[in-house]
C-alpha cells in the first residue's frame, strides 16, 4: 500500500505516531537495526530515542512490531497516538519530512543521470545477455527505489517528478531490452492520484 492509498487520518482520530525507546548500551548493531527500520518507513527524527509518523493503522501495526523488536533486543519502547502538535510542530515535521524526501529523490536523479552518461557503455539489444541483464537489473532497481521514496513521501516532496521523469529518460534509452521494464515510473503522478 502506498502513501497515497492510505488517505489523511480521520480529524477526530490521532494524526500522529511516535515512538520513542531506549536500548541497552553496547553494541551499536540494535540502534543501527532500529534507525534502518524507522529510515524504511520514511519517519522523522525527533530525538535519538524517539521518531514521528504520520497516523496510520498499518503504520501503527509496523511501529507496534518494531517495538516488540526492542524490547527481544533488551531495551523498552512506546508507541503512543499523538491527536495533535502546535501549529509550529507540525509546520517542522512535515518540512523536515518534506527535506528528507527531496534529497532522497535528488540522489536518486543524480544516480540516473550516472546511468544516462554511461550510455554509451551500455550493450545493445544484440549483445551478450548477461550484460543486457545487467543493465535490465540496474534501471529495475532504479524503478524499486524511487516506489520506495513515493510509498514514504507523506506530504509531497519537492522532486518527485523530476526524479520520475530521470528514470524514464533511462527507461526510454533502454526501451526494447526487456518486458520487465515498465516505461512509467510515475503512474500515479500520471493518474491524478499521486501527490
Amino acid at each position: 500500500m502506498t502513501s497515497a492509498d492510505r488517505g489523511p487520518a480521520s480529524d477526530s482520530g490521532p494524526k500522529w505516531l511516535v515512538i520513542a525507546w531506549r536500548l541497552p548500551t553496547g553494541s551499536s548493531t540494535p540502534r543501527v537495526t532500529v534507525w534502518r527500520s524507522l529510515r524504511r518507513l520514511g519517519a522523522g527524527v525527533l530525538t535519538p530515542g524517539a521518531a514521528i509518523l504520520p497516523f496510520h493503522d498499518d503504520l501503527q501495526e509496523q511501529l507496534d512490531w518494531l517495538a516488540q523488536e526492542i524490547e527481544e533486543l533488551g531495551g523498552d519502547a512506546w508507541v503512543l497516538p499523538v491527536l495533535e502538535l502546535s501549529e509550529i510542530e507540525e509546520r517542522k515535521v512535515h518540512e523536515q519530512f518534506r527535506i528528507d524526501r527531496q534529497e532522497e529523490y535528488a540522489a536518486l536523479r543524480a544516480d540516473a543521470y550516472e546511468f544516462l552518461k554511461r550510455a554509451p557503455e551500455h550493450p545493445g539489444p544484440d549483445d551478450d545477455y548477461a550484460l543486457r541483464l545487467r543493465t535490465e537489473k540496474e534501471l529495475v532497481a532504479l524503478q524499486r527505489r524511487f516506489r520506495k521514496i513515493r510509498a514514504r513521501d507523506y506530504f509531497g516532496a519537492p522532486g518527485r517528478q523530476e526524479a520520475a521523469r530521470t528514470i524514464d529518460r533511462c527507461l526510454a534509452f533502454r526501451q526494447g531490452i526487456s518486458s520487465k521494464l515498465t516505461l512509467v515510473t510515475d503512474d500515479q503522478g500520471r493518474r491524478g492520484g499521486g501527490r
